[in-house]
C-alpha cells in the first residue's frame, strides 16, 4: 500500500504523535492526535475514524477522557524531530521505500482521530509546539492545523491560532461543500452551514487560511456543476485565502457509496474554481 494512502494514528510504541508521508504536505508531516477518543462534531462519510465521540455543538470538550498527557505527547514529538533529523526514521520498514525527496520534515500537523481544536488542551500544546519547534527544526518547518472550521470564532482559538501564524503557522480550513444541502450529506453535523460560513468570512477578515475540499463520487456522481458554483461564490466571499487545496480520498471511507472522484473531473473542478475566483487552486489524487 502506497504511504499516502495508509496513515496510521499509532507509531511503535508512540501513541500521541505518529509520522505520515502527505500527499498535501508534499513530504513527511508529524501527525498530533489530540483526540485519542476520537472527539468531533462532524461525522464526515469519507472518515476513517471509526466509533468517533460525537458533539452536538462546535465547543471545546470539558471532559477528562478527552485530555491527552501532554509531556508524553512532548516527548514523543522529539523524538520523531529529532530520527526525521538524523534519518533514522527512514531505517524503518515502513519507511525505507520512500524517496529522497520525499524524506524532509515538512510539517507539524494537528490532525488526529477527531476535530483539534474542540480538545480542552488544545492552545497549551500549540505554545509547546512552537517551542519544539524553534529549538529542533529548520525554519521552513510549518506548523498546520487541520481544522473544520466549527471552532474559528472562539477567542481561545483565535489566540492560539495567531501565535500559531507567527511561527510559519497555516490554517487548512475545511469547506466541502457549496450549499447547505451537499454540506449535510458530506458532513452529517448538527453545526450549521451558515456557521462555519460565517466563521469563515469573519476568520479571513483577520488571518489568511487555506481551504481544504474533499470532493467524492458519491452513489456514483460528483458534486454537480451548479454545486461546484455556488462553492466558489462563498469562496469569494473570503478575505485571505492563501490557496485551496480539492482533493479526494486516497484511503478507504467507511461507505461504500462514497468513492473517490477521478482525476480528470477533479480537474474539471479546479479549473471552473480557479476561472470563477482567481485564487490559487491545487488538485491531489487519490492515487
Amino acid at each position: 500500500m502506497a504511504l499516502t494512502q495508509h496513515h496510521p494514528r499509532r507509531f511503535g510504541t508512540l501513541r500521541h504523535v505518529y509520522p505520515v508521508i502527505s500527499r498535501r504536505s508534499g513530504g513527511l508531516s508529524l501527525g498530533l492526535n489530540l483526540s485519542p477518543t476520537g472527539l468531533c462534531n462532524f461525522t464526515c462519510v469519507y472518515c476513517q475514524i471509526l466509533g468517533a465521540q460525537v458533539l452536538a455543538e462546535g465547543t471545546p470538550a470539558k471532559t477528562s477522557d478527552s485530555r491527552v498527557p501532554l509531556d508524553i505527547l512532548e516527548e514523543e514529538l522529539r523524538q520523531l524531530i529529532s530520527s526525521a533529523n538524523e534519518g533514522t526514521l527512514f531505517d524503518q520498514p515502513l519507511f525505507t521505500s520512500v524517496p529522497m525527496e520525499k524524506r524532509l520534515l515538512k510539517d507539524i500537523a494537528f490532525s488526529g482521530d477527531g476535530e483539534p481544536t474542540l480538545s480542552p488542551q488544545f492552545a497549551e500544546t500549540v505554545h509547546r509546539v512552537v517551542h519544539l519547534r524553534k529549538e529542533l527544526c529548520e525554519e521552513s518547518v510549518k506548523i498546520v492545523l487541520i481544522t473544520n472550521a466549527s471552532t474559528l470564532h472562539l477567542d481561545s482559538i483565535r489566540s492560539a491560532l495567531a501565535c500559531m501564524l507567527q511561527n510559519n503557522g497555516e490554517i487548512w480550513a475545511k469547506l466541502d461543500a457549496g450549499t447547505p444541502e451537499f454540506y449535510q450529506t458530506v458532513a452529517r453535523t448538527k453545526v450549521p452551514f451558515e456557521k462555519i460560513c460565517s466563521n469563515l468570512i469573519r476568520f479571513t477578515q483577520d488571518f489568511p487560511v487555506v481551504i481544504q475540499t474533499c470532493f467524492l463520487s458519491l452513489n456514483g456522481q460528483g458534486p454537480s456543476a451548479e454545486e461546484v458554483r455556488h462553492y466558489a461564490e462563498l469562496l469569494k466571499e473570503l478575505d485571505k485565502v492563501q490557496y485551496v487545496q480539492i482533493y479526494t480520498t486516497a484511503r478507504y471511507t467507511p461507505e461504500d457509496w462514497a468513492l473517490p472522484l477521478e482525476n480528470c473531473r477533479l480537474d474539471e473542478i479546479a479549473e471552473a474554481v480557479q476561472q470563477q475566483t482567481g485564487l490559487d487552486v491545487r488538485t491531489f489524487y487519490s492515487m
